[in-house]
């Protein structure tokens, strides 16, 4: 008989601590979840500027209460995904001192322009109301939209935000026809005056699946005519001129206000 275990027994041994790794960690109850939530709220100082109270059911994590700052609406959420997957966040943002839109969206407009990331091919808008942000455009790279949301939630004032943003298309065809358009309207005549702050062009350029959307400001109907001939010189399936002239939006929101308004 072999000394020690035999050759069976050890393929036993070794398939039961297999089947040991393998298994599913047990769940962990609610009441585990809700005290891990609350301790990773606890870390990051939420208790500071807010009043957040966390319950779970099957397994759902439900955050109530109110948070002086929308990032700390985010946040709180973004922590309590990392105990569950599915929240349910229903806290109630009421900034300290209320602030005017016309404020809140120049410091928006201030922390997505100003970003070191923000490039020549990202376009976002931006508009607020009631203390809510409404982001519209695109960007370049899927990552680009978390962080200006995140850069934006912070914003003195900010009650929510609201983000439309689109990606550019990212096919060899795509990039390389964003980058002839947006080539051809810097080389050319009329516009070389802007190549001094290429990060900043009038004229940003959107291209998904061939399909061109152009936007911006020019100086003049004449170069708005001229980016669109640009870019419908192409290979472009179709090609959206969205390019304004300076000075033409401030006339249709004029024309826009009640004529009793003062």
């Amino acid at each position: 008989m072999e000394a020690g275990m035999s050759r069976a027994g050890r393929v036993a041994v070794l398939g039961l601590a297999a089947a040991l790794v393998a298994a599913p960690a047990p769940a962990a109850s609610d009441a585990e979840v809700k005290s891990r939530v609350e301790e990773r709220l606890a870390k990051a100082g939420l208790a500071q500027n807010a009043d957040i109270r966390v319950s779970v059911e099957d397994g759902v994590v439900r955050l109530t209460g109110v948070a002086v700052r929308y990032a700390d609406f985010r946040d709180a959420e973004r922590l309590a995904r990392k105990e569950a997957s599915r929240v349910v966040n229903t806290v109630r943002v009421v900034p300290e001192k209320p602030r005017p839109d016309k404020a809140i969206k120049a410091d928006a407009e201030s922390a997505v322009l100003r970003w070191e990331r923000y490039g020549p091919f990202d376009a976002v808008g931006v508009e607020v109301k009631g203390g809510v942000v409404r982001l519209t455009g695109w960007v370049d790279e899927p990552w680009k939209r978390d962080e200006i949301e995140d850069r934006v939630a912070r914003v003195d004032g900010t009650r929510d935000v609201l983000a439309d943003l689109h990606v550019q298309g990212f096919s060899s065809s795509d990039v390389a026809l964003r980058s002839e358009i947006f080539t051809r309207i810097y080389s050319d005549p009329m516009f070389e005056r802007y190549t001094a702050n290429p990060l900043d062009p009038p004229v940003r350029v959107f291209v998904q699946r061939g399909r061109v959307t152009l936007v911006g400001r020019v100086s003049s109907k004449v170069e708005q005519a001229v980016v669109g001939h640009i870019a419908r010189g192409t290979l472009a399936f179709a090609v959206n001129n969205l390019v304004q002239v300076e000075g033409e939006k401030a006339r249709e929101e004029d024309r826009k206000k009640d004529p009793n308004d003062s």
